[in-house]
C-alpha cells in the first residue's frame, strides 16, 4: 500500500514540477519577448531624438537601452556620439571605448573616436585608430575619407603619398562621387600625374548632370592643358572648377555621404545591434510591436502649408523626387481652394529633413487645379523635370539646374487641355528616352518622345486611346517578362484594360487573356512582386461599388485572384480606396500593403487608411494601429525615405488638402538597401537616365526579390542578412549587369557599364548612312532564363523575335534600294537568320 501511495506521489509532484516550469518558461518567453520590444523601442526613439538635435532626450533613451542591454555596444556609441554633439568630449570618450571593449573592430564606433580624437587636437591618435581601422576594413569608407583628411594636414612628402592612395580607394568604391574625384586630381596634378588626372576629368564630365555655366570654361582650360602635359599649369583651373562645382547639391551630397552634416549634427550615429540582441529580436512580432509611425509634419516645417478643414474636394496632390540631386527626397504638393476657386502650389525642397518652399524662386508659378504631377527626366540631362497635369491645360516644367524651373509644354507639345488624371513616364518604345502616357476621363493619350525636347500623340496609331472610359490609375511593367513595358489601366465604369506591347509601336488589348477582366469601379493600382517568386503582381482598390481585388501573376503573363488573405479583404470591405501601393515598411524583405481612401458611409469603423503586413505565407496582417490615431482618411500617398535612415515614411495628402508626413519609427531594425541607377545616355548602351523600367533582383541567402524601376530610387528590405550575395539589373534596352556582394544599410549607386552591347543599326536618309537606333538581341532559341529565381525556364521562340520601327523620313531609296547597315560593338558576334 505505502509503494502505491508513494508512487502516485511521485507522479503528482512531477507533474506539479513540469506545470510549474512550463509556467516558468512561458512566463521567461513572455519578458524576453517583452524587453526585445523595449530595446527596439528605446533604440529608435533616441535616433530619432539625435536626428532632432533633442539631445538631452537622446541622452536619456540611450542610457535606458544600456541598462536593458548593458552589453550592447551600440547603445554605448550613441550615447557617446550624443555627448560629442554636446561638446562634453571627455564623457564621450568614455562611452565609445565601453562600445570598443565590446565590439573592438566595429568601425564606425573606431570612427566616432577618431572624431573626439580629431575635435581635442589629437590627429595623432585619431590616425593611428584609423589605420588600425583600415587593416581589418581596409574598405570602410568614411575611415578612407577621414584619414585622407587628416593626411592632409600634413605637409611631408609621405602624407601627400598616403592621402593619395586613400583617395583612390575611395573614388574605386564610389566612383559616382564627384566630391572625391575632384579632390583626388588635384592631389594627382600636384603629384605630377597629368594623364591620370585627365581620366578622371574626363569621368568627371560624365557623371555631371550639367555643368554649370561658370565652371565649363575652367574645365575646357583644365582639359586642354592637361592634354598638352601642361600640368602644372592645369593646377588653377582644376582649383576653381573645384569651387564652382562646391556649392552644387550634388557636391554637396556627396560630402554629407563621406564626412557626414557638419555644425552640431557632426558625427555618423550607428544604427545596427550587435550579433547576440540581433538574434534575439529576429522574431518579427519584436520588430512589429516596437515600431510606429510618428506624425512629424510640424518638425519637418510642412504645418506651414494652408488646407481646408472640412471640405472634401480639396484634393491634395503631391510628387516626391529628389530634384535638386542633393541626395534627399524632395516634394512637390498642390491643393485647392473651393471657396476662392484658387490652386496652391508648393515646391517643397528638404534640406536635412525640413522642408521650405521655393516654387515662386524656382519659377513654378501657374494657377488652376492641379490633378496629377510627377517627376521624370524628360529630355535625359540628368536633372528631374516636373509635369503636372492642370485643368486649364499641362505644365512641363524642365529643370534647368540651379533651383530654376522653365515651363516648355508648348514647345514640347504637351500643353493641351486634357480631362487627365494619371501621367506615367516610361521608355515605351524602348529608344533610351521616356515617353508619355496620360489616363483620362474620355479617350487615353500616348506622346512618344521625339527625342529632341517635343513629343507626337499617337494613341490611335498605337492602339491605346480605345476603349472610351473613365480611367482613374494607370501602371506599367512587363507583366509577361518579354523584354518590353506593358500597361495596365483601371477605370470606374467599365472593366480595366490591360495592354501587351508588341513592339514597333503597337499594343494590344488582351485583358481577357490575361484574367483581368472585371466589372469596373475600380479606383486606384499598384504592383509588386508580394510572393518573392519573380513575377511582377497587382493590387486594385474599389470605388463605391467596386472590389479590392489582389492578383497573382502565374509567370506567363495572365493572373488569377488570390483569396487567401482574407483578413486583408475583410477590413478593406468598407474602405473606397484612392491610392495604394506596395512597400517593406519593416525591412523583412516582404512587401507590405498601404491603401488609402475613406470609409463608406455605411462603415462603423470610419477609417479609410490601412496598412496590412505581409506575413509571408500568403497571409497580410492588419497593422493600423501603427499610424496615429487621428489619421482616417487620405486621397494621395507618397512613400519615401525623407530622413534617409533606411526605413520608408509615409506621406498623406487628404481631401481637405492637407498634406501630413509620417516618420518609420523602428523599421530600419532590419537591414535594407538602396538603388539609384544611372544610366548611359547615349550610344549603343543607351537608356534613360534614371534607369526607369529596369528590372532589378537581389539575392540575399535563401530571399529573393525582384521590383520594376518606377522611381530614382528602389528600396530593398533584407532582414538580418548582413549583405546582399548579388544585385541583378535588367536595363530597360536588355542589357543584364551584376554586383555582386553589396553591404547592407547602405545607399548603392549603379553606374550602367557596357560589357557587352547592343548593335548599331544605321539607315541611309537619302544623304548620308545615320544612326537610327540600337538593335538588343532578344534571346537566343534556348537560351536559359530566370537564372535569379528559383527554377530556369528556356527561351522560347517569340522571346528570340525583335521588331524595329523605323519612321519614312530615315529611310529612302538609293537607286531603288532601301540600305540598312548594322554594326556589332565590343566583343560581341551577331547571328542572323
Amino acid at each position: 500500500m505505502m509503494k502505491f501511495y508513494s508512487k502516485r506521489y511521485f507522479m503528482i509532484s512531477l507533474t506539479m514540477v513540469i506545470l510549474f516550469a512550463s509556467i516558468f518558461c512561458a512566463k521567461k518567453e513572455k519578458d524576453e519577448k517583452k524587453k526585445a520590444i523595449e530595446i527596439v523601442r528605446h533604440r529608435t526613439l533616441g535616433l530619432a531624438y539625435l536626428e532632432e538635435d533633442k539631445l538631452k532626450e537622446a541622452e536619456n533613451e540611450f542610457k535606458s537601452l544600456i541598462k536593458l542591454a548593458p552589453g550592447e555596444a551600440m547603445a554605448y556609441a550613441n550615447l557617446g556620439l550624443t555627448y560629442m554633439r554636446m561638446a562634453k568630449y571627455d564623457e564621450a570618450e568614455q562611452q565609445v571605448k565601453k562600445a570598443l571593449k565590446l565590439e573592438p573592430g566595429n568601425p564606425d564606433i573606431r570612427l566616432i573616436l577618431a572624431e573626439i580624437y580629431d575635435l581635442t587636437n589629437r590627429p595623432e591618435q585619431a590616425i593611428k585608430i584609423l589605420e588600425e581601422t583600415l587593416s581589418s576594413t581596409p574598405d570602410h569608407i568614411k575611415s578612407l575619407y577621414k584619414l585622407a583628411q587628416l593626411y592632409g594636414r600634413l605637409s611631408t612628402p609621405e602624407a601627400l603619398q598616403r592621402q593619395l592612395s586613400l583617395l583612390k580607394r575611395v573614388v574605386e568604391l564610389q566612383p559616382a562621387n564627384i566630391a572625391a574625384r575632384l579632390q583626388l586630381m588635384e592631389l594627382l596634378i600636384r603629384n605630377g600625374q597629368g594623364s591620370e588626372a585627365l581620366a578622371h576629368l574626363e569621368d568627371l564630365i560624365k557623371q555631371i548632370p550639367e555643368m554649370p555655366k561658370e565652371a565649363r570654361p575652367y574645365y575646357d582650360q583644365a582639359f586642354e592643358l592637361l592634354h598638352a602635359n601642361h600640368v602644372e599649369e592645369a593646377l588653377r583651373p582644376v582649383r576653381i572648377l573645384h569651387n564652382f562645382l562646391k556649392i552644387t547639391p550634388l557636391y554637396q551630397s556627396n560630402i554629407v555621404e563621406l564626412k557626414g552634416p557638419r555644425g552640431s549634427q557632426i558625427g555618423f550615429p550607428v544604427l545596427t545591434f550587435s550579433h547576440e540582441i540581433t538574434t534575439q529580436i529576429q522574431e518579427p512580432r519584436s520588430i512589429l510591436e516596437a515600431m510606429q509611425f510618428t506624425d512629424v509634419t510640424a518638425s519637418a516645417k510642412l504645418d506651414s502649408i494652408e488646407f481646408f478643414p472640412g471640405t472634401t474636394n480639396s484634393q491634395g496632390i503631391v510628387a516626391v523626387a529628389d530634384f535638386d540631386n542633393d541626395g534627399d527626397q524632395d516634394i512637390y504638393f498642390a491643393n485647392w481652394n473651393p471657396q476662392t476657386q484658387k490652386g496652391h502650389h508648393y515646391l517643397l525642397r528638404n534640406n536635412l529633413g525640413r522642408f521650405s518652399d521655393i516654387a515662386g524662386n524656382a519659377g513654378v508659378t501657374h494657377r488652376g487645379k492641379d490633378l496629377d504631377a510627377i517627376f521624370a527626366d524628360y529630355n535625359n540631362d540628368g536633372y528631374l523635370d516636373l509635369f503636372v497635369v492642370n485643368e486649364k491645360g499641362n505644365f512641363l516644367y524642365n529643370n534647368v539646374a540651379e533651383g530654376k524651373f522653365a515651363d516648355m509644354a508648348t514647345k514640347a507639345g504637351l500643353n493641351a487641355q486634357t480631362s487627365a488624371v494619371k501621367a506615367l513616364f516610361a521608355d515605351f518604345d524602348h529608344e533610351g528616352d521616356l515617353d508619355l502616357f496620360l489616363a483620362t476621363r474620355g479617350r487615353n493619350l500616348f506622346y512618344r518622345n521625339n527625342m529632341d525636347g517635343t513629343f507626337i500623340e499617337m494613341a490611335d496609331k498605337m492602339g491605346l486611346s480605345e476603349p472610351i472610359a473613365q480611367s482613374q490609375d494607370a501602371i506599367f511593367a512587363d507583366f509577361d517578362d518579354d523584354g518590353d513595358l506593358d500597361l495596365f489601366v483601371v477605370n470606374d465604369d467599365r472593366s480595366n484594360v490591360l495592354y501587351s506591347n508588341l513592339r514597333g509601336g503597337r499594343f494590344e488589348n488582351i485583358t481577357d487573356e490575361a484574367g483581368l477582366s472585371n466589372q469596373g469601379h475600380s479606383g486606384a493600382v499598384t504592383i509588386g512582386d508580394y510572393n518573392n517568386d519573380g513575377f511582377v503582381d497587382l493590387f486594385i482598390t474599389g470605388m463605391e461599388n467596386g472590389q479590392h481585388t489582389l492578383y497573382k501573376n502565374n509567370g506567363d503573363g495572365t493572373f488569377k485572384v488570390d483569396r487567401t488573405p482574407e483578413e486583408l479583404y475583410q477590413n478593406l470591405q468598407n474602405v473606397i480606396g484612392y491610392d495604394t501601393e506596395f512597400l517593406d515598411f519593416d525591412n523583412d524583405g516582404l512587401l507590405d500593403l498601404l491603401v488609402v481612401g475613406k470609409s463608406k458611409e455605411n462603415a462603423r469603423a470610419g477609417r479609410g487608411i490601412r496598412i496590412f503586413h505581409n506575413e509571408g505565407d500568403g497571409k497580410f496582417k492588419d497593422t493600423t494601429n501603427l499610424l496615429p490615431d487621428n489619421l482616417t482618411s487620405g486621397f494621395r500617398l507618397s512613400v519615401f525615405d525623407y530622413n534617409e535612415d533606411g526605413d520608408l515614411d509615409l506621406l498623406i495628402a487628404g481631401f481637405d488638402g492637407s498634406l501630413r508626413l509620417l516618420r518609420n519609427d523602428g523599421g530600419n531594425a532590419n537591414k535594407y538597401l538602396k538603388i539609384r541607377l544611372v544610366g548611359l545616355r547615349s550610344g549603343s548602351g543607351k537608356n534613360n537616365y534614371f534607369g526607369i523600367g529596369s528590372k532589378i533582383e537581389v539575392r540575399a541567402g535563401d530571399l529573393y526579390q525582384m521590383r520594376v524601376v518606377t522611381h530614382p530610387m528602389t528600396h530593398f528590405g533584407l532582414g538580418h542578412r548582413l549583405k546582399a550575395d548579388v544585385v541583378r539589373i535588367l536595363w530597360p534596352n536588355g542589357v543584364p549587369q551584376n554586383l555582386f556582394y553589396p553591404g547592407s544599410d547602405q545607399d548603392l549607386i549603379e553606374t550602367q557599364t557596357l560589357k557587352g552591347s547592343c548593335a548599331f543599326l544605321y539607315t541611309w536618309n537619302g544623304r548620308e548612312f545615320q544612326f537610327l537606333t540600337d538593335i538588343m538581341w532578344r534571346s537566343a532559341l534556348g537560351m536559359p532564363l530566370g537564372i535569379m529565381g528559383s527554377e530556369t525556364a528556356y527561351a522560347f521562340p517569340n522571346s528570340s523575335d525583335e521588331h524595329l520601327r523605323i519612321p519614312g523620313d530615315r529611310l529612302k531609296p538609293d537607286h531603288g534600294k532601301y540600305q540598312l547597315r548594322v554594326t556589332e560593338e565590343l566583343w560581341e558576334t551577331a547571328y542572323f537568320d
